[in-house]
């Protein structure tokens, strides 16, 4: 079919898709495609690259898997240190100190929710561990990047299919990366997956304490 050009408003009860046609087979691929209708998902999802060349005004939440979000309009809530914990959605400012082991469940992984660890004392009770569980059959993104020490030195992991935990381990010192004020956030993009990304300050050296995903 020839291009066509529309002078008036274009309407479709169940959205629009842009297609390529495989010449070889006929292999349809879906490339981008614009929906308001709920039951068909109510989004606007783009493969190739977005170019906006004027302003744009967005009045709900932006989230990026590579961008931490802002903290405008989540909820604070004060959660006491137990060996278990259960985390809801916004701000949980937690007084873990390494003292004893702390295994946070994460509430459901559903697209548009935010959870953030708040450290809100130091990391220097002791080496017991700080987990940080999914919930359900909720994973962790696959690829997620997640900062830790060795040796005092920087090292990264990073997350592989079907992993549900992100296990920190401090030392029992003034000298971990994660401290008062640090932060750990947990975004929902995509139902049933979580992306992890933090904001770590530490008031000593910053050369101890591990951060590792595992199943």
């Amino acid at each position: 079919m020839a291009s066509t050009t529309f002078t008036g408003i274009v309407r479709s009860e169940n959205g629009f898709s842009d297609i390529t046609k495989a010449a070889s087979t006929g292999a349809i691929t879906t490339n981008s495609t614009y929906s308001n209708n709920a039951s068909i998902g109510g989004t606007l999802d783009i493969g190739g690259t977005l170019d906006v060349t004027s302003a744009s005004t967005l009045t709900g939440l932006v989230f990026a898997k590579n961008i931490a979000p802002t903290l405008t309009g989540q909820t604070v809530t004060a959660k006491a240190t137990a060996s278990t914990n259960t985390y809801v959605a916004g701000i949980n400012v937690n007084p873990y100190t390494g003292a004893n082991a702390q295994v946070t469940t994460l509430p459901a992984a559903t697209s548009g929710v935010i959870v953030i660890h708040s450290q809100s004392v130091d990391t220097t009770g002791g080496t017991a561990t700080l987990i940080f569980d999914c919930g359900g059959s909720d994973v962790l993104e696959t690829g997620s990047v997640f900062e830790s020490r060795a040796s005092s030195a920087v090292t990264f992991d990073t997350s592989t299919a079907n992993e549900t935990r992100l296990t920190y381990t401090p030392a029992n010192a003034a000298t971990n990366l994660m401290s008062i004020g640090s932060q750990i956030i947990f975004t929902c993009v995509t139902t049933g997956k979580w992306h992890v990304s933090a904001r770590l300050r530490s008031i000593g050296a910053g050369t101890t304490g591990t951060f590792v995903f595992a199943a």
